[in-house]
């Protein structure tokens, strides 16, 4: 995973860009990374032959309409972020593979979680970024009920980990997030009640809290010193649940500052990019989410 490169934030001007854009350079401001704004589009002529009025713009002078659009956004950021080096990037071809690209040499890519509806899924090209980009992802969409992104200053990063290594990973980031952001670190483990082996449903919650013998309190706890060593400032707290990992997590986003999760856990298939759980809180999450993927 690199640290060097850029945060990469791409953009299509949209009014919920600004909101992706905005979290993007602060986030790069907290690392200390030079931003990439990216817009990346399909040539007109291409579009053109599929359509029912084949009227193709000069593409020199679409791109440089579309130059001046990223330039002028630029130096917004610039303005509200006077110490970061902002470069600006327009890639002609599929926005996807282009995106890519761009992602094995960044350290962060920044996307915004497009979809429709009360609780919108992600976007087609969001989805598909999460599950094949090669350096870690943010989804960006506002908390419920809040379009500007506020979150309250007591809100925590919330980790999502369950003994894999994406997610020890992942949770590794995290405290190095909620150190920057000086915030509170929430690690949480969260496993599905086995089923009842007579066919009467669900075997009682099993509560492991108050079993420290227990596999899973101890491997638990075990994640959770390593990284109040790792980061003395960050307060951790340890939150184990007899509970759905989909819904433990997607309801503590409702709270949270950021949400991490890896991209697969232990159920996921060798040779799998994105897991089932990973998919679903991705879709689903109440704020922005990231995701991240060991590729050691």
């Amino acid at each position: 995973m690199r640290t060097d490169g850029p945060v990469v934030i791409a953009t299509d001007f949209s009014e919920h860009s600004a909101q992706t854009v905005r979290w993007g350079a602060q986030t790069a401001e907290q690392r200390g990374a030079p931003v990439l704004l990216v817009h990346s589009y399909r040539d007109p002529s291409e579009a053109a032959v599929w359509g029912w009025y084949p009227m193709v713009p000069d593409t020199h002078e679409f791109e440089q309409e579309i130059l001046a659009q990223l330039r002028d956004l630029r130096d917004t950021v610039v303005t509200e972020h006077p110490t970061l080096s902002v470069d600006v990037r327009l890639m002609r071809g599929p926005v996807v593979a282009a995106l890519r690209e761009l992602s094995e040499d960044a350290q962060l890519l920044v996307l915004g979680a497009h979809g429709y509806g009360r609780r919108p899924a992600i976007g087609s090209v969001s989805g598909q970024l999460v599950t094949y980009a090669t350096c870690p992802v943010a989804l960006v969409r506002s908390p419920d009920g809040d379009e500007h992104g506020e979150q309250a200053p007591e809100a925590p990063v919330v980790v999502g980990v369950d003994g894999s290594r994406s997610s020890i990973v992942a949770a590794r980031l995290a405290a190095q997030e909620a150190a920057r952001r000086r915030r509170p670190l929430h690690v949480l483990h969260a496993r599905p009640a086995p089923p009842d082996p007579h066919g009467y449903g669900e075997v009682p919650p099993f509560d492991v809290r108050h079993t420290p013998d227990d596999p899973t309190h101890a491997a638990a706890l075990a994640v959770a010193d390593e990284l109040r060593s790792a980061h003395p400032s960050v307060t951790v707290t340890l939150d184990l649940r007899d509970d759905d990992p989909v819904h433990a997590l997607v309801d503590a986003s409702a709270r949270a500052a950021l949400l991490v999760v890896g991209s697969r856990g232990l159920g996921a298939f060798r040779g799998l990019l994105l897991g089932a759980v990973s998919r679903e809180v991705v879709r689903a999450a109440h704020g922005v989410v990231l995701v991240v993927r060991d590729l050691d």
